[in-house]
């Protein structure tokens, strides 16, 4: 088969997608990845073929903007919140659709492959008439989000004569069903397999014997990051936490870019190392996660066990949090709440409370029992 892999505009839609995509070319399947033009190193970096389906653009400024061109004004209530999301992944198929249109018209996949709020990928699968997968890189996809994005497309939509799009020929999903809020019918569960960019060399720190326990500190690529697109406060905690972070009786890891971690130079006494490491090379060294709610980092550090303090920035991952949070595998620290003594409670909670990392340890084996991306490659030879 030829499979068409349509992705988004940044490493957080785009990573999750790789296991399954290379487990479909080890079962001898073609596979071409279509996202952003900014996403190309991501996606060839991961050993995989690229097509670009629009100019580099991030999310933040397709948010920014409506159809007509308007500034946009970002709700703070959840609700609106989340439609606003969604309807700026609607907006982004705008930016995408004519050029992955065009690709698939020439390469003339079989099957799209695509995440949940990446709605280019259904809506080339309509025009074009074949199946598409849905595969969900998130522990919760608020349907508030999708369904606005649906909405945003309605005149889309209503070219082919549709109100919605066709369902997909599989739904995957990579929530441990244990962790659900309520159980999602007509999904097939998938083992998430971590995949957190192209790794040169893993530290020598990662096979030595730790003396104290081990924090990784990370906030993303976005967070902290000091340009437009920075989450207010997000540098300034991240700085702040590295000084503080050590006084717990933790040894401390701070996993940013590289450009990032020069501004934390000289390290601050406690902490072991600065720089863009892949969580999923690191994370069996580590002992506690201190992170901005991403999606990927939520489940590499699930996957491995490892007890989190989630510090979720961006309305979409408020959700997650909260699952993990119930599930006593972490501790939610809302970011409107987010300060310096907020959390470092709650790393302190989890270095008391040893049911944090017995209920981490049992979510990464109840994850381990589930079907692997090369099992549900066989599923989709057989759908």
């Amino acid at each position: 088969m030829r499979i068409l892999v349509i992705a988004g505009c940044s490493e957080g839609f785009v990573m999750p997608l790789v296991p399954l995509s290379w487990a479909l070319r080890a079962a001898g399947h073609e596979v071409l990845v279509a996202a952003s033009e900014n996403m190309g190193p991501t996606v060839t970096g991961a050993g995989l073929p690229f097509a670009p389906t629009c100019p580099s653009l991030d999310m933040p400024e397709v948010l920014s903007w409506d159809r007509e061109g308007n500034r946009t004004t970002m709700p703070r209530e959840e609700k609106p919140l989340l439609e606003h999301i969604g309807r700026g992944y609607g907006r982004l198929v705008l930016r995408m659709r004519d050029e992955a249109l065009a690709l698939a018209e020439r390469w003339k996949p079989d099957l799209v492959l695509t995440e949940t709020y990446s709605l280019t990928g259904p809506l080339v699968a309509a025009t074009l008439g074949i199946p598409w997968i849905e595969q969900s890189i998130r522990l919760a996809s608020p349907e508030l989000i999708k369904s606005a994005g649906v909405g945003e497309l309605a005149p889309e939509l209503a070219e082919l004569g549709l109100t919605d799009f066709p369902d997909p020929l599989l739904s995957i999903d990579v929530c441990p069903p244990s962790m659900e809020a309520q159980p999602k019918p007509g999904t097939t569960k998938m083992r998430y397999v971590p995949y957190n960019g192209r790794n040169d060399q893993v530290p020598s720190w990662v096979f030595e014997e730790r003396k104290q326990p081990r924090l990784c500190l990370t906030f993303g690529t976005r967070v902290p990051l000091p340009n437009t697109n920075t989450i207010p406060g997000g540098l300034s905690l991240l700085q702040a936490l590295s000084q503080e972070l050590p006084k717990l009786g933790f040894e401390v890891v701070v996993a940013v870019s590289d450009k990032l971690a020069q501004t934390l130079q000289p390290l601050p006494e406690g902490v072991l190392a600065a720089g863009q490491f892949p969580l999923s090379a690191i994370m069996p060294a580590c002992d506690v996660v201190v992170h901005h709610g991403g999606h990927g980092t939520t489940l590499t550090c699930l996957s491995e066990g490892v007890p989190q303090v989630s510090v979720p920035v961006i309305a979409e991952v408020w959700d997650s949090a909260r699952l993990l949070h119930a599930a006593g595998a972490g501790v939610e620290v809302p970011w409107e709440q987010a300060g310096v003594e907020s959390v470092l409670a709650a790393c302190a909670r989890i270095r008391d409370d040893s049911s944090y990392v017995g209920n981490a340890r049992r979510l990464a084996a109840e994850m381990a029992t589930l079907p692997t991306p090369a099992d549900i490659v066989r599923l989709i030879e057989q759908a």
